[in-house]
């Protein structure tokens, strides 16, 4: 049977296992997925794609194939221009310190008074805390990318 501590112990690393096996569509597989789509674009298209570049002028479809699905779509509404804006985010695991997460009871005998006793360790776990934070906005005019915000690492 698990214990409270040893779920919590387990707990980030399995958090992090699914993260990575969520993000696990790559380019080549994208492409794959869409055959179609990776005819329709021009030479010059490819080759970005492929050196996972994006640039101003490109379309949706390189964005698609270079970085996937936007985990938020917006539109910018500016008077009468209405711009569409992907945003990707990731998240971000911060190391808290630790706490106090019970007492585990340990018995010995005490041959000295022939009798058993009891005595507590204090066991502490690991806290972690996860942040959601914006990786990159990129912002389409008509189809095509008109401004890219990237965060610095």
């Amino acid at each position: 049977m698990f214990s409270l501590v040893k779920i919590l112990r387990i707990l980030p690393g399995f958090l992090i296992g699914l993260v990575l096996l969520a993000g696990c569509e790559s380019v080549e597989h994208r492409i794959r997925k869409n055959p179609q789509l990776w005819k329709s674009l021009s030479p010059s298209e490819k080759l970005a794609v492929e050196n996972r570049t994006i640039d101003i002028g490109h379309s949706t479809d390189v964005v698609y194939f270079i970085l996937g699905n936007p985990d938020q779509m917006r539109t910018k509404a500016e008077g009468e221009e209405r711009r569409e804006v992907w945003i990707y985010t990731r998240i971000s695991t911060r190391y808290e310190g630790t706490d106090l997460a019970g007492y585990r009871g340990r018995i010995y005998y005490d041959s000295l008074f022939r009798v058993y006793r009891v005595f507590y360790i204090p066991e502490y776990v690991n806290l972690y805390s996860e942040h959601l934070e914006v990786e990159a906005e990129i912002e389409f005019d008509d189809g095509r990318v008109s401004a890219i915000t990237e965060l610095k690492r």
